[in-house]
C-alpha cells in the first residue's frame, strides 16, 4: 500500500505541475496576444496620423515610440516586415538565434513546428500566439504577434516573454518545487514505513513460529494425560449416558407427540369455531333482515288492495300466506336451529377448553395477562395505520365507549388490531374513496366487541385476505381465549368483528 501511495503521489504531482504550466502558458499567450493587438492598433493610428512621412521614417518612429518602451519578462516588442527580415537591424526578432524549435500553442498540445511556421503565419497576415523552445538550452519563450495594415504599408508587430521568468513570477515554479520537495519527503517516509513494516512482519512471524512450537508441545502433554484419564472413566460414563439417553428419548417422544397432537387439535378446532362464528353472524344478520320485512309485506298488501279496489282477493291472500310462511314459521324455525347450533358450539368450546386445560397442566407455560383498554389499543392502531390508509384514499375514524377493558395480552392485542386494519386497508381498490369506521364497546354478556366497518366504493365487492401470518396468529390467540373473529359482507362493503373476553383465570 505504501508503494502504491508513493507512485500515485508522484503521478499526481507530475500531472499537477503539467496542468499549472499548461494553464499559465495559455493565460500568458492570451494576454500577450492582446498586447500585440494593442501595439498593432497603436501603430495603425500612428501611420494614419503621419501619412506624409516616408515608410522608413514611420517604421523607425514606431520602433522608438511604441515598441522600444515595451519590456516584458525576459523579452520585449519587435517588428517584422515580410520579405525584409533583418536580424542586424532588429535583433529582438524571435528567429534571430533566440528561439528555433518546437512550439506549444494555446490549447496546450505540442506539435512539431519551428520558426518557419511563425514566419509563414506572420507573412500571411494572420495573428497568433504560442510557446516556443529556444534553439540553445531548454529555455522556452511565449511569442504573440498581430498584423498592421495602414495605407500601403504592411508589417507585423509582436511581443516575446521568457516562459521560465513567467513561471517564476507567477509562483508556478515555486509551487512545483514545493510539491516535489514534499513528495520527496513523503517518499522517504514511505520507504521508512516499508522497512519498519517488513521488520515487524519478520519479527511477528518468528514469534508465531515459536508460539506454535510451544503450543504443539503443550498439546502433546495434555493429550497424553487426557487419554490416561479417559481410559479410566470410559466404562462408567458410557453406561450412565446410555441410561440417560434412553430415558430422555422416551420423554422427548412422548412430549413431542403430546404437543403436536394437542396443538393441531387446538388450532384446527379453533379455526373451525371461528369460521362457524362468522357463519352465525351472517345468519343473525339475515334473520334480522327477514324479521324487518313485515313493513314490506304490509306495503305490498296495501298496493294490491289499491290496485284491486277491494280488501280481499287472490293476490292479497297469497301475500298474506307468504308472510305467514316466512315470518310465522320459517324465521322462528331458523332462529331455533341457530340456537341449537349455538348450543352445539358451546359444547365444542367446552370440550376444547377441557382438552386445553389438560394440555396446559402438562406444560410449564405461564400466561401473561393484564387489564387492557381495547379502546385505547384500537385508537393507537388507527393512528399507526392512518398514513398508509391516507395514501390509498381511505379515511379512518374511531369511536370508543368507556369500559372496554379486558384481561388479555396487551402486545398481542395491539399487534392483532394493527394487522386487522392492514387487512382492511389492503382490500381497498386503488383510485376509489372509502371509509373505515372503528368502534370498541362492551356487550351485555361481558364481552368487548371491536368493529371495523369498511364502507364506500373502494370496498364494495372487495375480498379481504387472511394470508397474513400476523393476522393468523391473532386469530389463533382469539381461539385459545374464547374470542371470535368474523367478516360480514353487505352491499356497502364488509365489516370485521372481533369479540374478546377476559382470559381464563390461572390455576
Amino acid at each position: 500500500m505504501a508503494t502504491i501511495g508513493i507512485v500515485l503521489g508522484w503521478y499526481l504531482v507530475i500531472n499537477y505541475e503539467s496542468a499549472l504550466r499548461a494553464g499559465t502558458s495559455v493565460a500568458f499567450c492570451k494576454a500577450q496576444l492582446e498586447i500585440a493587438r494593442s501595439l498593432a492598433g497603436s501603430a495603425e493610428n500612428y501611420i494614419q496620423a503621419n501619412h506624409g512621412d516616408t515608410p522608413p521614417d514611420i517604421e523607425s518612429e514606431i520602433r522608438r515610440r511604441i515598441l522600444a518602451p515595451v519590456s516584458l519578462l525576459g523579452g520585449g516588442a519587435w517588428m517584422f516586415s515580410p520579405g525584409q527580415a533583418d536580424c542586424g537591424h532588429d535583433p529582438a526578432l524571435p528567429w534571430c538565434g533566440a528561439a528555433a524549435g518546437a512550439r506549444t500553442v494555446e490549447d496546450g498540445h505540442d506539435r512539431p513546428a519551428d520558426m518557419e511556421w511563425l514566419v509563414a503565419e506572420a507573412s500571411s497576415g494572420r495573428e497568433g500566439a504560442g510557446r516556443f523552445a529556444a534553439g540553445s538550452g531548454n529555455r522556452q519563450e511565449i511569442i504573440a504577434w498581430a498584423p498592421v495594415r495602414a495605407r500601403d504599408m504592411f508589417f507585423v508587430v509582436g511581443v516575446t516573454a521568457s516562459f521560465s521568468d513567467v513561471l517564476t513570477v507567477t509562483g508556478v515554479a515555486r509551487q512545483s518545487r514545493n510539491a516535489m520537495f514534499m513528495m520527496g519527503l513523503m517518499t522517504l517516509g514511505g520507504i521508512g514505513l516499508v522497512i519498519l513494516s517488513t521488520g515487524n512482519i519478520v519479527r511477528r512471524r518468528r514469534a508465531e513460529i515459536e508460539l506454535e512450537r510451544a503450543n504443539a508441545e503443550l498439546e502433546d502433554r495434555v493429550a497424553s494425560r487426557t487419554e490416561e484419564l479417559a481410559a479410566k472413566t470410559k466404562a462408567l460414563v458410557e453406561s450412565r449416558m446410555r441410561e440417560r439417553l434412553s430415558e430422555k428419548e422416551a420423554e422427548i417422544a412422548f412430549q413431542a407427540g403430546l404437543v403436536e397432537s394437542a396443538g393441531t387439535y387446538l388450532h384446527t378446532t379453533g379455526n373451525a369455531l371461528t369460521s362457524l362464528e362468522g357463519l352465525f353472524l351472517k345468519m343473525r344478520r339475515t334473520l334480522e333482515a327477514a324479521a324487518r320485512t313485515e313493513d314490506a309485506f304490509a306495503a305490498a298488501r296495501q298496493a294490491a288492495q289499491a290496485a284491486l279496489g277491494r280488501a280481499d282477493g287472490p293476490v292479497v291472500e297469497d301475500i298474506a300466506a307468504l308472510e305467514a310462511a316466512l315470518l310465522g314459521r320459517a324465521v322462528p324455525r331458523l332462529s331455533g336451529i341457530l340456537a341449537e347450533m349455538g348450543e352445539v358450539k358451546a359444547r365444542m368450546i367446552a370440550d376444547l377448553e377441557g382438552r386445553r386445560t389438560l394440555f396446559d397442566a402438562r406444560t410449564s407455560r405461564v400466561r401473561l395477562s393484564q387489564a387492557v383498554d381495547l379502546g385505547r389499543e384500537l385508537a393507537d392502531a388507527v393512528e399507526r395505520a392512518r398514513p398508509e390508509c391516507a395514501a390509498r384514499g381511505v379515511v379512518l375514524s374511531v369511536r370508543v365507549v368507556p369500559g372496554a377493558v379486558v384481561q388479555a395480552d396487551r402486545r398481542k392485542v395491539g399487534h392483532g388490531f394493527g394487522r386487522c386494519l392492514a387487512m382492511v386497508c389492503d382490500a381497498a381498490r386503488a383510485g376509489s374513496a372509502g371509509e373505515i369506521a372503528c368502534q370498541a364497546s362492551r356487550g351485555g354478556d361481558g364481552r368487548v366487541l371491536v368493529v371495523m366497518r369498511a364502507r364506500g366504493a373502494a370496498f364494495v365487492g372487495s375480498e379481504p385476505s387472511r394470508d397474513d401470518p400476523g393476522l393468523l396468529a391473532f386469530i389463533n390467540y382469539l381461539n385459545e381465549n374464547h374470542g371470535v373473529f368474523g367478516i360480514v359482507r353487505d352491499s356497502e362493503g364488509f365489516c370485521v368483528e372481533v369479540e374478546l373476553r377476559d382470559m381464563p383465570a390461572q390455576e
